[in-house]
């Protein structure tokens, strides 16, 4: 496993992060619930990305979101990667316009074309480099450890 608080691996056997003292049940027992809550409420210095899949998100619906409505970000959205799904929805409707615009004359069709085929790369390859990772478990999560919450009152 790898901590997700300094990055370093963490032996099998151990149940704390020998580099950062971070204990290894905390980090199995992260929240997504709470990082999205957190980000909310612009608290960024409690979310950590972890690539450990916290127990409040459901691989199989993260899986099915990335194969099925990768291209619109909806995967990044349900884990609360607001920016990189936000990202990548504006990349996909950016090119679908560019293939979209009438094609008046040569110079026009081809600036087109190439804005909408960039557009479209950026968009396809992160698509398939996050489902690669959400296959091999390295896609990073934001999540909050256990006892770095906020408080309840909060609202």
């Amino acid at each position: 496993m790898i901590c997700p608080k300094c990055g370093n691996k963490i032996p099998k056997d151990s149940t704390v992060c020998l580099y950062c003292n971070t204990k290894v049940e905390s980090i199995m027992t992260a929240s997504n619930a709470e990082a999205k809550r957190a980000l909310k409420y612009k608290q960024k210095d409690r979310v950590l990305l972890s690539s450990f899949m916290p127990y409040d998100v459901n691989k199989t619906k993260l899986l099915l979101l990335s194969i099925f409505l990768g291209w619109t970000g909806a995967h990044c959205f349900y884990v609360g990667r607001m920016t990189k799904g936000f990202t990548l929805l504006v990349c996909m409707i950016l090119s679908i316009l560019f293939v979209c615009i009438p094609e008046t004359w040569v110079l026009h069709a081809y600036v087109s074309g190439v804005v909408a085929g960039a557009f479209g790369f950026v968009c396809v390859f992160n698509w398939w480099y996050d489902l690669l990772m959400i296959c091999f478990n390295k896609f990073k999560i934001p999540v909050v450890l256990k006892g770095y919450e906020l408080p309840k009152d909060i609202e």
